[in-house]
């Protein structure tokens, strides 16, 4: 296991060290119906469509800079819908980054989103630190989740980040994964100083 972990560590570094964009697999998960699919189809697309329940899982792919340098997102988009909820454990494997969706006019959608992050946890049999941001969609709507009971939310699952947004009118939409991609970078940056404290010899990242 420890070796898994060094060579994951070697990538990361080499990555780092020669200014590639970081890579990385994220996770969109919460109930049906919360507009996860609008979320990522903001971001990619930077429009806005209805569109139907995901089957499965959808993929799209986004390259996102901030001061740190760039992250490439390889992001899985997972239905709600319980009977796609066998097909989980495979999609969520080696995903380092969550979006946490739920509907701020919906309060089951807010229980439903620390649901999802529990089974997702339970997929990995070791599981990463996640770079984790808890998304409130459909702000164009007038919420009716009170934020005492959001707070509450993030304190008992550790998140430290809540963006309230809209994939309707794109409202902070991409505040949501620049948060994110900082937190992937400060993950990456924290294990690579890990490996370095426990190999202060190795020569991870050379060519």
């Amino acid at each position: 296991m420890e070796a898994k972990r060094l060579l994951a560590t070697e990538a990361l570094i080499d990555t780092m060290q020669y200014d590639k964009p970081l890579l990385a697999k994220v996770l969109i998960a919460g109930a049906t119906n919360v507009g996860k699919t609008s979320l990522v189809n903001s971001l990619v697309f930077e429009g806005f469509t209805d569109v139907a329940p995901t089957i499965g899982v959808n993929f799209a792919q986004k390259l996102c800079h901030n001061d740190n340098g760039a992250v490439n997102l390889s992001i899985w988009d997972l239905s709600g819908q319980e009977r796609f909820q066998c097909l989980m454990p495979r999609f969520c494997q080696g995903a380092t980054g969550i979006v946490l969706v739920f509907d701020v006019t919906e309060p089951t959608s807010l229980d439903s989103a620390g649901h999802w992050l529990a089974h997702i946890a339970s997929y990995n049999s070791t599981p990463p630190e996640y770079a984790v941001v808890l998304a409130g969609n459909k702000l164009d709507k007038s919420p009716t989740i009170p934020l005492e009971d959001i707070q509450t939310f993030c304190d008992q699952n550790h998140i430290t980040d809540y963006i309230p947004c809209s994939a309707k009118t794109g409202e902070n939409v991409k505040r949501v994964f620049h948060i994110l991609c900082t937190q992937l970078q400060q993950n990456c940056f924290n294990l690579t100083e890990t490996a370095t404290k426990v190999t202060p010899t190795s020569t991870c990242g050379s060519r």
